[in-house]
């Protein structure tokens, strides 16, 4: 259960910030990771974190699009442990998973100029979300919310 100094505001924004540079962190390394071994140009990787267009965010397209797909799909499976050691309260993993994957879309639109129009990117953003935040509540509550619980009878 979250104590009520967990729930003030400077806590959930240094929380929130925490949360946001290692989701970052693991994404970055990840992009030039997965896509730098489907042989793209060293030049052209600091930019995949951030891509949204078809030819470079695709599974099927196989190459750096695969491994930019594979990088958002993995760094939002390893946000798991991010909401479980950060976040470390049922009721708000989905309020961080949820400002995370908006922070994700105002950057993309800014580093593209553009408003993200490939559908895959949209459907792994909001698949990603809505699973992540799930699995999350459910691993804070069953591995920390419930050894709290005392049962001495």
């Amino acid at each position: 259960m979250a104590k009520k100094s967990e729930t003030t505001t400077p806590v959930v924004a240094r929380k929130l910030a925490l949360f946001l540079v290692l989701f970052y962190i693991i994404y970055y390394v990840l992009s030039i990771i997965l896509v730098g071994a489907f042989g793209v140009e060293w030049t052209r990787l600091g930019g995949f974190p951030f891509r949204t267009a078809m030819s470079e965010f695709n599974p099927k397209a196989g190459g750096g699009a695969l491994g930019a797909w594979l990088a958002m799909v993995i760094t939002y499976v390893l946000s798991l442990l991010l909401a479980y050691y950060v976040v470390r309260a049922t009721k708000r993993t989905w309020d961080y998973m949820i400002t995370t994957s908006f922070i994700h879309w105002v950057i993309c639109c800014l580093v593209n100029q553009q408003f993200p129009v490939n559908w895959i990117w949209w459907v792994t953003l909001i698949i990603a979300t809505i699973l992540v935040s799930v699995a999350a509540e459910f691993a804070i509550y069953f591995l920390r919310d419930l050894k709290e619980i005392e049962l001495d009878h």
